[in-house]
C-alpha cells in the first residue's frame, strides 16, 4: 500500500470516526441551547485518528447540523469552529469533541 492511499484511507476513517460521534446519541457529553441568528466559537478535542480530518471536512460537518458562515481554525488535537445558526432555536446533544461552547 502507498503511503498515499494509506493516508487517504486513514482520512476516511477519521471522517467516519467523527461523523459517528456526531450521530451517535450514546456518546454525547452534554446538551447546549442554539438559538437563531447567534454566532458561536466551539472548540473541539479531537483523538488521533479523528486529527487526520482536515478543517474542511470539519466545517462540512457544521454545515450538515445546520450552521452557517462556518469557519475552523486550529490543526492536530485543537480545532476552533465559528459558526451562525440560521435556525430556529435549538436545544441539542453535544458530541465529546466539542468541549466548550461560547455565543459571541
Amino acid at each position: 500500500m502507498t503511503n498515499k492511499t494509506l493516508r487517504n484511507s486513514l482520512t476516511a476513517l477519521a471522517v467516519f470516526a467523527i461523523a459517528a460521534t456526531f450521530l451517535s446519541a450514546s456518546s454525547f457529553a452534554g446538551e447546549f441551547t442554539v438559538h437563531q441568528g447567534k454566532r458561536y466559537r466551539a472548540t473541539l478535542a479531537l483523538t488521533s485518528i479523528e486529527q487526520l480530518a482536515d478543517n474542511a471536512m470539519i466545517a462540512q460537518k457544521f454545515r450538515d447540523l445546520g450552521f452557517s458562515g462556518v469557519r475552523v481554525s486550529g490543526s492536530g488535537a485543537t480545532r476552533r469552529v465559528v459558526g451562525v445558526w440560521p435556525g430556529k432555536d435549538t436545544r441539542a446533544n453535544m458530541p465529546p469533541q466539542i468541549v466548550a461552547v461560547a455565543s459571541l
